[in-house]
């Protein structure tokens, strides 16, 4: 079990973003430890997104804080299970991460996600991806960025998802897993609201040419 914001290890090379659509899930212990052959053994395959709400679980597909998309991660009917599990995403994430969550966050609101490198993308390391993607990254909130905080939680740090800037520069997030919100509940979804960024660094995320999630 991982209470944490960890990646899916593997070699470093980018995850088509198009490949990643049809990505089997596959428990942890079936790669005998190996996730790396997760990403790459593509088959059709057709997911059906769960709308049933459960504790800790995001409401159904279509929901949004104004015209940003946060609900409908299409792992939340299996949250907090498949976190305990290290049960493995479509993205090469673990489900019910932070990674795995913003990651479709992203997708969800038509933002790319090819620059991703494979088995670099723990939370801390975000912003260094970006840069090597040639991504502007900068300490100024904004909707749709990527918050990083590269301490909390180490060694693994912790991202989320901003929704929003308040007036007084506090900042609303979309999260899993996040170890920040008081009484720590491993692999749950929340929302918060006026999150101070002092700490943070955001990532810019452009939008992508195909907007399909």
């Amino acid at each position: 079990m991982r209470a944490d914001c960890s990646a899916v290890p593997g070699p470093s090379r980018s995850l088509p973003a198009v490949a990643a659509e049809q990505i089997p899930e596959i428990p942890l212990e079936q790669t005998g430890g190996d996730t790396s052959a997760v990403s790459w053994a593509i088959r059709p395959l057709l997911v059906a997104l769960l709308a049933t709400m459960v504790v800790g679980a995001a409401p159904a597909l279509g929901s949004s804080a104004g015209s940003v998309v946060i609900y409908g991660y299409p792992y939340a009917s299996r949250c907090p299970a498949a976190g305990y599990d290290d049960v493995v995403d479509r993205w090469g994430m673990y489900m019910c991460n932070c990674t795995s969550y913003v990651t479709w966050a992203l997708r969800a609101n038509g933002q790319r996600t090819d620059w991703f490198i494979r088995g670099a993308m723990n939370a801390w390391n975000w912003p260094h991806v970006a840069r090597l993607a040639r991504l502007p990254v900068g300490t100024r909130p904004r909707a749709r960025a990527v918050a990083v905080w590269s301490k909390l939680s180490p060694p693994f740090g912790h991202i989320a998802y901003v929704t929003g800037v308040e007036r007084d520069g506090g900042i609303d997030v979309s999260e899993y897993n996040s170890p920040g919100t008081g009484l720590f509940e491993p692999f749950v979804f929340d929302v918060r609201k006026d999150v101070r960024p002092e700490g943070a660094v955001f990532i810019y995320v452009p939008a992508r040419r195909n907007t399909r999630p």
